[in-house]
């Protein structure tokens, strides 16, 4: 991808900036000190992105300082603008990293060759593409600092916000669906529910508990104590359930039953789809005495917290008795997908679909990427879609 003529142009080769860990540390002394040597001529600067003792953080500054004199002396840096890759496949503009603005304020004259590049069937994160496959690109050049800006962080989110513009016009050209998203709910009142408990709701069968969850979630279930035991559970299966939904529209397949290719971290709020390396956001939504709602995004947008709205839409509501719980969930989805847009309006204008199992929404006879999920449990209902 690099023309060999410029090989002897060393200003157009830019220093990359690999974190420590992942090569320097690899193999024996003699191993170690080859890759060392190869690195630094492929140009590396290596960055120590873990740890917050005093050391970790004179590394770090000391890798910046390079990096500015590389600036400063007319050469390039290449750098992962989320201090990595994506481990969902999507870059989040709400998440900006700062290191980039801090680069610019301290050369306000370099500039940001901003640089989309991803397969055509790439769906996870490997060390290469599928065999085969072709890599479409879509680049911007952007000033790096602007006059007004004053800080590294506004100057990281125009960025940010360049490449989420960059990363939707690539997404036009693909097949793929981009937003992935899935919810889940579960009525805690529900005599199911209850089955593989003692009648307090404090102790559970182990084996039946081993089938659904992973050593480090059976580890941080125990954690809860007796008494959060049975909500703790549900906790862990709503948001897998929620996963395996938005996992399916990125056609990743979890077979029923294996709800340990799944692991969740409640704290972190992150998923993480073992066999492949894919990592979800996960948000309960309603988390009272009696239900749980839970929805997953794996990419096509931020999954909102409490303090900033996502790109995710949910209604929950209890099913009248006599109802169908089916089709309430179906006018349930229409109508809030409807509310959510002056443009439709009505939901009448709206119609449902299913492709490969997976429900769809039809607006002006066309199929919509609004990655819709329908869920059920008990007395309630619940929908979500994307609206990025």
């Amino acid at each position: 991808m690099f023309p060999t003529s410029r090989l002897i142009e060393d200003r157009r080769i830019p220093w990359s900036t690999p974190e420590y860990t992942n090569y320097y540390k690899l193999g024996g002394p003699v191993q170690s000190a080859f890759i060392r040597g190869l690195l630094y001529l492929c140009r590396c600067i290596p960055f120590l992105r873990g740890g917050e003792d005093a050391a970790s953080e004179t590394w770090r500054q000391k890798a910046f300082d390079k990096c500015v004199w590389v600036l400063k002396e007319g050469g390039a840096v290449f750098v992962y603008p989320e201090a990595g890759r994506a481990r969902s496949g999507w870059l989040e503009p709400k998440r900006p990293k700062d290191f980039l603005g801090k680069l610019a304020l301290e050369v306000p004259s370099s500039k940001f060759l901003c640089v989309y590049l991803r397969s055509d069937r790439q769906i996870s994160t490997t060390a290469a593409p599928p065999r085969g496959d072709r890599l479409r690109l879509v680049a911007d050049l952007i000033e790096g600092k602007l006059p007004e800006e004053t800080t590294a962080r506004a100057i990281s989110q125009r960025l940010f916000d360049r490449l989420a513009a960059m990363q939707q016009e690539w997404w036009k050209g693909s097949d793929m669906a981009r937003n992935c998203g899935g919810n889940d709910v579960v009525d805690l009142k529900g005599p199911l529910l209850r089955e593989n408990f003692s009648d307090d709701l404090t102790e559970a069968d182990q084996e039946w508990l081993e089938r659904h969850l992973t050593k480090k979630e059976l580890a941080a279930l125990s954690a809860l104590g007796p008494e959060g035991l049975f909500r703790g559970f549900w906790r862990y299966f709503c948001a897998k359930e929620a996963c395996h939904k938005a996992l399916g529209r990125a056609v990743i397949v979890v077979p029923n039953g294996a709800f340990r290719e799944i692991e969740v971290d409640l704290f972190r709020r992150k998923a993480t789809h073992i066999p492949s390396g894919l990592q979800l956001d996960i948000r309960f939504t309603d988390d009272d005495e009696d239900k749980l709602h839970c929805v997953a995004v794996l990419r096509g947008g931020y999954v909102g917290d409490e303090q900033t709205e996502g790109d995710v839409l949910w209604s929950v509501g209890e099913v009248p008795q006599g109802t169908s719980p089916g089709a309430f969930v179906r006018d349930l989805a229409l109508d809030m997908i409807a509310a959510s847009n002056d443009e439709i309006g009505s939901a009448w204008k709206l119609a449902l679909t299913e492709d490969s199992g997976l429900p769809g929404v039809l607006w002006k006879g066309a199929p919509q990427d609004w990655s819709l999920s329908l869920s059920h449990s008990g007395r309630y209902a619940a929908a979500s879609f994307m609206i990025s």
